[in-house]
């Protein structure tokens, strides 16, 4: 047996590393270095990283072994236990004399430890295993080696890459970083190595192939060579001398040159199944059960099948059995396979993975292929699905189900090309009930792929050659979805506007479809007059169906209820729509990040927007990449950030936006805001009345979707273009307080508030913030404290003013709106009104004293070494902090704070 890890022997090929190791632990000062091949190694720790039996151990095992003149402490971490490795080093140190204390006292127990130590020439700290220590080991571990940088100690932590509880790599990550660590990565093996190895496994010279095939199948790993040349040198030991390219053939017939033919037949039955019971083994071979045994008992003998199951001891040999049948020959072999797995009931996929080998299929075969694609969807893998349906759809292309399916699970991943061979599909079904279920298809699969003009197209056509031959519930699914898919494409929804109203004579209260209940939510909605109905269709719609069936309706029924504050409720639709239907994924989370800036939680917003947007850059095409872009662009001109808004902008600018019912208007919305905080007034002006236009065009008469009147408002009686702001709140106004909620009609109130002068303005604009702070619009609530502090302010009540101000402040601090925060800041120090408000009040003293230093940019590391904590307790204390402050970063710190001290501050704008 060949050992390549065994103690006492240096590994092979580890020679630069063993001696990089004992320049490092070599008595000597380590603060002064060592020399190594012209460089110098300071410091005191050394990490050694790598996989298992990568020779970590035995590398360790060679360095202590090396060493003279030395006081070695050796521990290990355990997996059931974080505390053995710090016990046990304890332990050594009591018995070689240190004065024992309690060393959770760590000062107490480093001052004896320390006079013990100076009396000797070199300590070293040995851990095994440091993956498993936990966190009071790590820490003690840490403050010993930085606090005796000046005594004869050094430490060597051997850590697995991929071993270890959660989050054991950032329990290491500040030992390791720290400046006096040095990390050595062990890699595998090369070629020289393991060539080496395999010579004194086989007692003669290797052939290139046969080393070349170990390198590929241990990847130089030693513990992985070293069984394979254990196993393989008893079986054979003549194979090591294999040359030329046939290294494999030749492995195989030395394997089985003495086995006999039964034996042989039967490895290559377990080889075809993948490993299965004996009886089926027996029949795939055509030898008896008893047979079967035999030759399974004298294949483990050889050394050929692992001690337990059916499984190879490696995976050369098994390729190398089928690799020597000929291909008609291993095609009988899997066909007779899956034959006998389908009639011992096997899982569709197990039975597929054998028929996709095969050249011509049967027609049961396609039909399994079929099951298989299902079950493959079902656990979340369509990508499995597609490998079973195209042979499947090849053997049978004329079949329209089966072109179906393919189209759907095609849809799962490339939702274009899906929509295309929907399509096509549709064109394949002869019966009139399958045309129109393919067609319910199209329907979804046209929202998900922005293809909503050509499906209304195609599904009117559906209507009206097949209404009659169609029953009523299928008819009315059917015209739900036409609706649905309409009231996406803005070009649609007039030719749709008697499709839309509700059919049954008792009225939508009637109405069971919940596509159909989503579209009467939402139209009612819409054209701004129905508030009360339009939420209760919406939940109507939500408790009809199951997302994870048909989530068609979930944009519909959630658009309804934001605009008639039923925000929690939305939410949490939003939610389940997000954990159950991953194809619309970054969608949903962008419309949850929509609903976040529409209740004022920027935060919270930004969080499920920069999501959304990642997602949709990772998975460009299943919503085209417009409603993620737009939501973070909103989010970020919200917090005053128009350069990242703008961009985004752009990004989502498209012809698949302009086609769009809801989101153009609201892009162009956005898109002014931008401008108006960038400072060009007059371009928001008309990207304002550019919404209203676009509003108007397709009939959408609610004015809290894309609220241009409202914030046209604002900008002009900002300006002191009062007569003018009078005539957009009053457009906005009227059809505000009929729509009803506490939002439109504290919106209406304040936008005619801001735009009336005299004395009376102020009133008003009480009246609006009183409405206001009983709705979900936080922000707009912060703006109407905004406009009463500025209203006071003109009037020469600066009493008065700084509460409204400061409340404005908390409000704009709470919600992130960094925009409003800097005109309320300007508007303070203009009137020279000091701030009694700070950021830091809402913080613990550590928290209070961590976000000081990181605002002042100092680094999570520089800030636990002052403080003497580790940095995972840093950024902990940040990360409530931030939740605190409502914020996303380190970066917005500086701007929240606005200062670096507790006195309180005069609130300076800065654009």
């Amino acid at each position: 047996m060949v050992d390549a890890n065994r103690p006492g022997r240096a590994p092979a090929g580890r020679d630069d590393e063993l001696r990089r190791l004992a320049a490092r632990l070599s008595p000597g000062a380590p603060g002064q270095g060592s020399v190594i091949k012209g460089s110098i190694i300071k410091g005191s720790v050394i990490v050694v990283r790598g996989q298992a039996g990568i020779g970590k151990t035995s590398l360790l095992d060679a360095a202590l072994a090396a060493l003279t003149d030395t006081v070695v402490l050796r521990g290990a971490g355990a997996p059931d236990d974080g505390a053995a490795a710090s016990r046990e080093l304890l332990a050594e140190l009591s018995r070689a004399g240190v004065r024992a204390s309690d060393p959770d006292d760590f000062a107490a127990w480093y001052e004896g430890f320390a006079d013990w130590a100076g009396g000797r020439s070199a300590i070293v700290f040995a851990v095994d295993d440091v993956q498993w220590c936990d966190e009071p080991t790590v820490r003690w571990l840490s403050l010993l080696a930085r606090h005796s940088t000046r005594l004869p100690v050094r430490m060597i932590l051997v850590r697995s890459a991929a071993d270890g509880p959660e989050g054991a790599a950032e329990r290491l990550a500040d030992l390791e970083s720290w400046y006096g660590t040095e990390v050595l990565d062990l890699g595998p093996l090369p070629a020289e190595a393991v060539a080496a190895l395999a010579r004194e496994a086989v007692g003669s010279e290797p052939g290139e192939a046969f080393v070349r095939h170990c390198v590929e199948q241990s990847g130089g790993n030693p513990l992985l060579l070293r069984e394979m040349l254990d196993e393989l040198g008893k079986v054979a030991s003549g194979i090591a001398p294999v040359a030329g390219s046939a290294a494999g053939a030749a492995l195989i017939h030395s394997l089985f040159a003495g086995v006999p033919d039964y034996a042989r037949k039967v490895a290559t039955a377990i080889a075809v199944l993948g490993g299965q019971d004996l009886s089926l083994v027996a029949r795939l071979a055509k030898v008896p059960a008893r047979t079967a045994g035999t030759a399974v008992e004298l294949l483990r003998s050889q050394h050929i099948l692992a001690a337990e199951g059916f499984s190879f001891r490696h995976d050369p040999v098994r390729d190398g059995l089928l690799d020597a049948l000929e291909p008609a020959e291993l095609g009988r072999w899997r066909r007779t396979a899956a034959i006998l797995l389908s009639d011992a009931a096997g899982s569709p996929e197990e039975v597929a993975e054998h028929l996709l080998e095969l050249a011509e299929l049967d027609s049961w075969m396609v039909d399994l292929l079929r099951d298989a694609a299902s079950c493959a969807c079902d656990r979340g893998a369509p990508w499995d699905a597609l490998r079973y349906l195209r042979p499947a759809a090849a053997a049978r292309p004329s079949d329209g189900g089966l072109a179906v399916q393919l189209a759907e699970t095609v849809a799962l991943l490339e939702p274009d090309s899906g929509f295309d061979l929907l399509r096509r599909a549709l064109e394949l079904q002869q019966d009139p009930v399958d045309r129109a279920r393919a067609a319910v298809k199209l329907g979804r699969a046209a929202l998900v792929a922005r293809r909503c003009g050509t499906a209304v197209t195609v599904l009117e056509r559906v209507l009206t050659v097949l209404g009659g031959e169609m029953d009523q519930q299928l008819r009315g699914h059917l015209e739900g979805l036409l609706c649905l898919v309409g009231i996406e494409d803005r070009d649609s929804l007039a030719k749709l506007d008697t499709r839309i109203q509700p059919r049954n004579s008792g009225g939508p209260e009637t109405v069971v479809d919940a596509r159909h209940l989503a579209v009467c939510a939402v139209v009612a909605a819409l054209d701004g007059t129905r508030p009360r109905e339009a939420a209760e269709w919406a939940m109507r719609a939500i408790r009809g169906y199951t997302p994870t069936t048909d989530d068609s309706a979930v944009s519909s029924a959630v658009l309804a209820l934001l605009l008639t504050d039923e925000v929690d409720v939305a939410r949490d639709e939003l939610t389940r729509a997000i954990e159950l239907v991953p194809a619309q994924r970054s969608e949903y989370l962008a419309f949850r990040g929509l609903l976040g800036h529409w209740c004022g939680d920027l935060a919270t917003a930004a969080a499920d927007a920069g999501q959304a947007y990642a997602l949709s850059r990772r998975a460009e095409g299943r919503t085209g990449g417009v409603v993620p872009r737009i939501a973070l662009a909103t989010v970020a001109a919200q917090q005053g950030d128009t350069s990242k808004a703008m961009k985004l902008l752009r990004e989502a600018d498209s012809p698949q936006l302009w086609d769009h019912t809801v989101m153009r208007p609201w892009f162009q919305l956005v898109d002014a805001r931008v401008h108006w905080a960038a400072g060009d007034r007059e371009a928001a002006l008309k990207l304002f009345h550019l919404c209203g236009e676009s509003l108007a065009d397709v009939g959408i008469a609610n004015p809290l979707l894309a609220p241009w009147w409202f914030e046209a408002a604002c900008l002009l009686a900002d300006e002191g273009r009062f007569e003018a702001a009078a005539d957009l709140a009053a457009e906005g106004a009227e059809p505000a307080v009929r729509w009803g909620t506490p939002r439109a009609i504290g919106m209406a109130k304040l936008a005619t508030a801001v735009s009336t002068r005299g004395p009376g303005r102020i009133g008003l604009i009480e009246e609006a913030t009183a409405v206001l702070a009983g709705s979900p619009a936080r922000l707009e609530e912060a703006l109407a404290e905004f406009h009463l502090g500025r209203a006071l302010v003109d009037a020469g009540d600066t009493a008065a003013a700084r509460t409204h101000l400061r409340r404005c402040v908390e409000l704009s601090l709470r919600t992130g709106d960094r925009f409003l925060l800097r005109r309320a800041q300007r508007t303070a120090a203009g009137a020279g009104i000091p701030s009694e408000v700070t950021p830091l009040a809402s913080l613990s003293p550590a928290e209070r004293h961590i976000a000081r230093l990181a605002g002042r940019g100092v680094s999570n590391r520089v800030i636990a070494e002052r403080l003497f904590v580790t940095v995972r307790t840093i950024e902990t204390h940040l990360t409530s902090v931030y939740r605190k402050l409502r914020i996303t970063g380190r970066a917005e710190l500086a701007v929240v704070l606005g200062h670096t001290d507790d006195r309180p501050a005069v609130l300076e704008g800065v654009r």
